[in-house]
């Protein structure tokens, strides 16, 4: 899912010629700031069911991945288990590449820069 919104955000932003500048924008996405941004009820309200969606199941993910990280305890997770989450994201990442282009453009540059208070 990391790679589906970097790979988003760069086509978005910059465009599919695999420029300098789409190899930056694809390499800028930091996993803390974007789980922080899909965690954000304020920001996500904003957006279609197809974005939240794939916010939602981006930091459950991302959370039960820094859970595994630091599980050391054998069989702590049943391939029944990971083969749902693959499910769910392979499901998020096709409804997320559905939502309207101003919505995915959004959702990346929300992921990207720090929002600033006026």
């Amino acid at each position: 899912m990391f790679h589906c919104l970097a790979y988003a955000a760069a086509n978005v932003l910059v465009g599919r010629d695999r420029s300098p500048a789409w190899h930056r924008v694809y390499r800028a996405l930091e996993h803390g700031r974007a789980r922080n941004a899909c965690e954000n009820k304020r920001v996500l309200e904003q957006f279609p069911p197809e974005v939240r969606g794939f916010a939602d199941t981006f930091a459950m993910l991302q959370r039960a991945r820094q859970r595994a990280d630091y599980a050391l305890d054998e069989g702590v997770y049943r391939k029944s288990d990971v083969l749902g989450d693959i499910a769910s994201a392979e499901t998020a990442i096709s409804r997320f590449e559905q939502a309207d282009v101003r919505h995915r453009r959004e959702f990346a540059t929300q992921m990207l820069f720090r929002q600033r208070q006026p």
